[in-house]
């Protein structure tokens, strides 16, 4: 469900989802997850940017962890839905560990000269291109899992913890690695990330085993035909995925902050973390305005009016040339941008059947990450070509158009009720 159904009722209590163990569990799971992979991404686009002073290295990070990822979550979603989630993510996740002592052994040799600047980009693409391996097959497994670990009741209660502990993490993950940075080094960064992901694995492991329903024994590639089909059936959920997909493969900044913060607003690593934390602490913000807000009622007409929002602070950011202007645009498209990923969240997990999740999480998690790092991509090609402020604009500019002419095509999801949406897929499946 959505934040807003916490507090519709005020018998509600928002601690019952933290009375169920694995549920506390996962959650630490989540924020150490967040944590670690935060630092590790900022540590590694800000060194690698002043080492090259190539934009186009940060894009290229972004798509080799995405190319194995896409290949893998089909997979992965089949997997999730056909064996032990809980088995799969304890093994998927252990190996994510590895990964910055990887990360620190590659740039000492790099310090000690034993490689060149083109091995060590070799190197740690190789590293990121083993986290997209490693995130694509377990990924399916952890966004399904969740719903098994309280009753159906706790699901609003959950839902809201989950996107709250995601935020922390969102709002701490840049501020802690941009004062690692500052204060440390990449080396002690990146073994605080190693620490964060070694405490998830931990909880993870302490987790009660436990069965879970599993599919027929189809093969994968009709397995996934049935969940393909159940997303291009419905309309609002098919819409709401392309409407959120153009977003971010044109609107999409954050790969871009090094370049801003350090060119263009001529701060330092802490502003740096500053800049990257203010997306998620505009998120929290509007979360908490739209507690009592329900979303869904109009959730065609609220998507649209979210990414009108980001596309128009987009622009802005372009232009802006004061760090404390930039940090607030930020803060605004956090916001904005909270409102569709509720909309999108809610949707998900209200309209497909429980066999389906796993898949379903699969492929919108094929599209959200495809989206986010192909336009992170996208983004560096358009500052190489084109130069930073330039492609931003572009970018923001094509977003807009794009809402434009999908609110012209779709004017009947205006009136549309999530009711109808769910009762059409499921009398077309009987």
């Amino acid at each position: 469900m959505g934040f807003y159904h916490l507090f519709m009722s005020s018998s509600s209590d928002f601690f019952a989802a933290l009375r169920y163990r694995d549920f506390i569990l996962i959650s630490v799971n989540q924020l150490c997850l967040t944590l670690a992979i935060l630092i590790q991404e900022i540590v590694v686009a800000y060194s690698l940017y002043q080492l090259s002073k190539n934009p186009l290295m940060l894009g290229l990070i972004g798509i080799v962890e995405l190319i194995p990822f896409i290949l893998l979550s089909f997979f992965g979603g089949y997997i999730a839905d056909r064996f032990n989630r809980q088995t799969i993510l304890k093994y998927g996740f252990s190996l994510t560990c590895i990964i910055p002592l990887l990360l620190i052994l590659v740039f000492l040799l790099h310090q000690q000269q034993t490689i060149t600047l083109f091995q060590l980009s070799l190197s740690i693409f190789g590293c990121i291109f083993c986290l997209g391996i490693l995130r694509g097959i377990y990924s399916p497994a952890f966004n399904s899992l969740r719903c098994f670990l309280v009753p159906e009741k706790m699901y609003s209660h959950a839902n809201t913890w989950t996107a709250l502990i995601w935020q922390l993490g969102a709002i701490l993950g840049p501020l802690i690695a941009g004062l690692l940075l500052h204060q440390f080094g990449r080396y002690i960064s990146l073994g605080i990330a190693f620490i964060f992901l070694l405490i998830g694995s931990i909880a993870i492991c302490s987790m009660q085993p436990r069965n879970f329903p599993s599919i027929n024994n189809l093969p994968i590639i009709s397995s996934m035909k049935e969940a393909i089909m159940f997303i291009r059936h419905n309309r609002l959920i098919l819409w709401s995925m392309l409407l959120d997909l153009s977003t971010v493969l044109f609107g999409g900044i954050l790969v871009l902050l090094p370049i801003f913060a350090e060119d263009i607003l001529a701060t330092d690593a802490e502003g740096l973390g500053l800049l990257r934390a203010a997306p998620a602490i505009g998120t929290c913000i509007m979360t908490f305005i739209l507690m009592r807000s329900n979303l869904i009622n109009h959730a065609w007409r609220n998507m649209l009016i979210a990414l009108i929002g980001l596309g128009c602070c987009t622009l802005l950011f372009a232009c802006s040339r004061l760090l404390w202007l930039s940090f607030t645009l930020l803060v605004l498209m956090g916001a904005f941008d909270s409102m569709s990923m509720i909309i999108r969240q809610t949707l998900l997990q209200m309209l497909p059947p429980k066999n389906l999740l796993g898949r379903v999480a699969a492929i919108n998690g094929i599209v959200v990450t495809s989206g986010n790092q192909i336009g992170a991509f996208q983004s560096s090609l358009f500052a190489r070509l084109f130069s930073t402020i330039p492609a931003t604009l572009l970018g923001g500019s094509i977003c807009l158009l794009f809402v434009g002419v999908s609110a012209s095509i779709n004017r009947d999801l205006l009136k549309s009720k999530i009711k109808q949406h769910k009762h059409t897929f499921l009398t077309s499946h009987k």
